[in-house]
């Protein structure tokens, strides 16, 4: 089983509950939660990202080439010299 991250969970958990309330705040009329409802909303997206990316290696993206050895070149192009 993999190690959980439990202090990046905490604070995907405390961000979400501070934007809420923060958009509650905004959705009632005031205009300066907004700032704390961005910041907290980034801090949240900001650990979700991290927590995704620190599960282990996994596929490559559309724009890596996979790591699956060096006969594998389908990716990329090289220049052939006529002899």
């Amino acid at each position: 089983m993999r190690k959980v991250r439990w202090a990046s969970v905490w604070t995907v958990f405390g961000a979400c509950v501070v934007a809420l309330a923060m958009l509650w705040v905004v959705l009632r009329g005031r205009v300066w939660a907004w700032i704390p409802f961005v910041i907290a909303a980034g801090v949240a997206v900001r650990e979700i990202r991290y927590l995704q990316r620190s599960r282990g290696p996994r596929e490559a993206g559309f724009d890596e080439r996979r790591r699956t050895g060096p006969e594998d070149d389908r990716g990329r192009r090289r220049a052939r010299r006529s002899e």
